[in-house]
């Protein structure tokens, strides 16, 4: 099977799976669940609720959808996220039909968010589905991620011009003092105004880009980006990357795997010691259920107490990856709890609200608690990978 460490589409990335299992009973007494229901559990979010978003004759997954009104919301760049889960589905069972679709959500992101006019030398960018004369260093890293996955596995035509244009986008964020967003109508960059200051995205896909390309100068690329996270460090341990004032959920996972993973490429101590702070700092502020709210100021006060539930599985992915690396068991029980949290999220049972829904059954809800009542695609990711992952290591635990 194809692997893309730095990506981790799957257990099987990191060798999670590899070993011999030594204590089948674990996902039972730690998770609360059969590892064989866990995984048919994840089989049918993406097989049953994903594909359901797929809309074959447009190509793409709509981005959400919101069940008081049986109703699907457009298509937006969150096709570059939502394709990983077809990949994932690929490499577990190798269905062809799962690479299609994964294939085809990343062809039409690319046609429809991605700023590719010949004239423009911030080509590459990709739009806010919001607000598209923002373009985003956090949905370009995105889509690179998604464009090396599916290189990986089956080489495309059109990779090194794609390829070409995110890497120039991404580079022209970091000289521009590792800026967020770029607005097409004042022709600047900014880090400021809703402004996501995430550097894992760029840092793993530069990872993945020197582990298949065998170029020096993408690990150069990554280690800028880890630097300026070592400086987006508070000496509590946090990083406060929204806006430089806000700690989010959604820029936690790969903050965190991508310090972790760069100090094993280079051998610098330096990223696994912040990653180990930031980790730290987490597990201070873990709720008793496991999750963690959205937003936390820089007073360390909850400012957004609502749970974005798919970034728990994907923190815990990250805690599981510190955990091999310092033996240290508090990551794994933070990861374990998060998990289990996680787990509860699905709508998987017939006494859960909507199940009787089909076009809601086995999606994760958006939020905690519900708000709109939306199940999205793109957070399934990130509970499949997570709760698998987990899953997997602790069975494997001596």
């Amino acid at each position: 099977m194809t692997q893309t460490p730095f990506l981790m589409i799957s257990s099987a990335d990191r060798g999670l799976d590899s070993a011999p299992i030594t204590r089948g009973s674990a996902c039972v007494e730690l998770l609360g669940v059969d590892y064989d229901e866990l995984k048919e559990r994840c089989r049918n979010a993406v097989y049953s609720f994903v594909v359901r978003t797929f809309d074959p004759t447009v190509g793409a997954c709509h981005h959400y959808y919101e069940a008081p009104k049986h109703r699907y919301d457009e298509f937006d760049s969150g096709n570059f996220l939502i394709g990983i889960n077809f990949l994932a589905m690929y490499d577990r069972y190798g269905d062809s039909a799962m690479l299609a679709r994964a294939e085809s959500c990343y062809h039409w992101a690319y046609r429809n968010c991605v700023e590719t006019h010949p004239m423009l030398t911030w080509q590459g960018g990709v739009r806010d589905g919001f607000a598209p004369h923002e373009l985003y260093v956090k949905y370009t890293a995105d889509a690179l991620t998604l464009l090396l996955a599916l290189q990986a596995r089956r080489p495309r035509p059109d990779f090194e011009v794609h390829f070409a244009q995110y890497h120039s986008f991404l580079k022209r964020a970091r000289e521009a003092g590792f800026a967020a967003t770029f607005d097409k109508r004042s022709y600047t960059w900014r880090s400021r105004g809703f402004a996501w200051r995430g550097f894992g995205g760029p840092v793993l896909a530069y990872l993945q880009a020197h582990a298949m390309l065998r170029d020096d100068r993408f690990v150069n690329q990554a280690r800028a980006w880890a630097d300026y996270g070592l400086g987006q460090q508070e000496t509590n341990g946090a990083m406060y990357l929204l806006d430089g004032d806000f700690w989010n959920s959604d820029l936690t996972a790969l903050e965190l795997r991508a310090l972790t993973l760069i100090s094993d490429v280079t051998s610098d101590r330096r990223y696994l010691d912040a990653a180990r702070r930031y980790a730290d700092w987490l597990l201070q502020h873990q709720r008793h259920d496991g999750a963690w709210p959205i937003g936390i100021d820089r007073d360390d006060e909850v400012c957004a107490p609502n749970v974005g539930p798919g970034d728990m599985p994907n923190i815990a992915l990250s805690l599981v990856l510190l955990h091999q690396r310092t033996g240290d068991n508090r990551y794994l029980d933070g990861a374990v709890a998060a998990v289990r949290y996680a787990i509860s999220q699905q709508v998987a049972h017939p006494g859960d609200e909507y199940f009787q829904d089909i076009n809601a059954r086995w999606g994760f809800w958006s939020w905690d608690p519900r708000a709109d009542y939306t199940l999205s695609g793109d957070q399934v990711v990130h509970h499949i990978r997570g709760i698998i992952a987990v899953a997997d290591y602790v069975m494997r635990l001596p």
